[in-house]
């Protein structure tokens, strides 16, 4: 995904920022928290919520968040007096204020699709995306209806795969309990607990490309979800269909 703002745009996907058309070089941790504030733009995203993203199995001073904020006004050309694009909001957290001019697949055109939540959007693209109230978690959730390991999304192409890894509340789908495989459309929320996710997918995907049901299967089993009691869904992104012996054709 390649996001444009002001005289700047970022490559999430190349792991790059660009700003007058120059390359502007800034650390991991940094970029991950230029990621985070364009995400949860335009809310301010609180200091400890940052801190545990970007730190989950340490805990460090306030200062080394401080340091990154620094550390991405500088390559952005942003001044902490009059902020364009990142603005602090003191003794609480950050925000990213900057109007976003554009929103385009990257170069290489990977495809991709999103997470909404009621603080902000999550891009997911290919591989797997955990769900729930571990610090990996690609959406932040601090809710007790969730599960630690609530659920794993894997996308494949231009399919996702969600898998339930035995939740306690179990998850759901426009409003059914998932017991079995259902495909979603764009615009179909997933409930984890007691938390709505909505599932989005870009108009360039064709909704017409047939699941693979083989590579569905070995996505929605990797790793340690072999030992895992699970419920599989398949998410085909852009239309619903039944496939005989995967999908339930209640759905």
């Amino acid at each position: 995904m390649e996001i444009r703002f002001g005289e700047c745009a970022i490559d999430t996907d190349a792991r790059v920022l660009h700003r007058s058309g120059q390359p502007f070089h800034v650390s991991p941790r940094a970029f991950k928290l230029l990621e985070i504030l364009l995400a949860a733009r335009p809310r301010v995203v609180p200091k400890a919520e940052l801190l545990k993203r970007l730190w989950p199995t340490t805990s460090v001073a306030e200062a080394n968040l401080v340091n990154l904020i620094a550390e991405i006004r500088a390559a952005l050309g942003d001044c902490p007096k009059e902020p364009r694009c990142v603005r602090t909001v003191h003794g609480y957290g950050y925000g990213f204020k900057a109007e976003v001019a554009s929103e385009v697949p990257s170069a290489d055109g990977e495809a991709f699709c999103w997470l909404v939540y009621n603080e902000g959007r999550v891009t997911l693209r290919e591989g797997d995306h955990l769900v729930g109230r571990h610090p990996d978690s690609v959406v932040p959730i601090d809710s007790s209806s969730v599960s630690r390991k609530h659920a794993r999304i894997g996308i494949l192409g231009r399919r996702a795969i969600l898998t339930d890894l035995g939740s306690r509340n179990g998850t759901f789908v426009s409003g059914g309990r998932v017991e079995g495989p259902v495909t979603l459309r764009d615009g179909d929320t997933i409930i984890l607990g007691s938390l709505p996710l909505t599932f989005r997918v870009p108009a360039l995907w064709d909704p017409t490309d047939d699941l693979d049901l083989t590579a569905a299967r070995q996505l929605g089993r990797r790793r340690d979800d072999r030992n895992t009691p699970q419920k599989e869904v398949a998410l085909e992104c852009g239309k619903k269909r039944s496939v005989t012996g995967l999908l339930d054709p209640k759905h």
